[in-house]
């Protein structure tokens, strides 16, 4: 467990700046509730805002980390790569277990017709797979293996920022709750932890990884 404790240790400042986040984020939803912290998240739709989230939350999809995947193989960062793939597959898949396991309705099926007003046609889903949110399961698995590649402490903050962004984006365009985006985080954050710790204790020093 000490590699463990090491990559921890070598990131504390993302790694308290997560805790900030999902603390702040559990008290307000414990405090106010489901619906209402929904609604309160929400107080300002403009078609502009509507636009510049619907760009952000595209860092969450799939096709995103697809890109940066590709990055990495044509810098020969071998090692990255593969973390950043197998963290995407391994988070999208435990994503997708927990949201056949709750089946929860997303927002516009949550909520009576008429009680919120900001639902986006075209954009806005109906459904019960609402828990968690695979896009910010995705980013946050995403910016915490970049915040560990890099030592720059300024990179790592702005990678936590932007998975936050994404996971409010979530909020704001109607497609999940404050508890969905909480927990999609803790998956994301988890698995990328995980995925890297077995890279630095098991693969690190295979041949193929030599130049990542």
């Amino acid at each position: 467990m000490k590699p463990l404790k090491a990559i921890i240790a070598g990131n504390r400042l993302y790694f308290i700046l997560f805790l900030v986040f999902f603390a702040a984020g559990l008290l307000f939803l414990l405090t106010v509730g489901k619906a209402a912290a929904f609604v309160d998240l929400n107080p300002i739709h403009r078609s502009l805002l509507d636009t510049i989230f619907a760009w952000i939350t595209f860092l969450g999809d799939g096709t995103f980390t697809v890109i940066v995947f590709i990055l990495f193989l044509l810098q020969r960062r071998w090692s990255g790569a593969t973390q950043v793939m197998a963290a995407f597959l391994l988070s999208a898949l435990l994503a997708q277990i927990l949201k056949s396991a709750f089946s929860m309705p997303r927002p516009k099926q949550f909520f009576a017709p008429g009680v919120y007003p900001y639902f986006i046609d075209g954009v806005t889903h109906i459904g019960f797979a609402s828990f968690p949110s695979g896009h910010t399961t995705s980013i946050f698995a995403l910016a915490t293996l970049l915040a560990l590649f890099t030592k720059d402490r300024w990179a790592k903050i702005a990678f936590l920022l932007g998975g936050v962004a994404v996971g409010y984006s979530r909020i704001y365009l109607g497609q999940h709750f404050l508890g969905d985006v909480l927990m999609g985080s803790c998956v994301g954050m988890i698995t990328a932890v995980l995925v890297h710790w077995l890279f630095v204790v098991k693969l690190q020093s295979l041949p193929v990884f030599a130049r990542g």
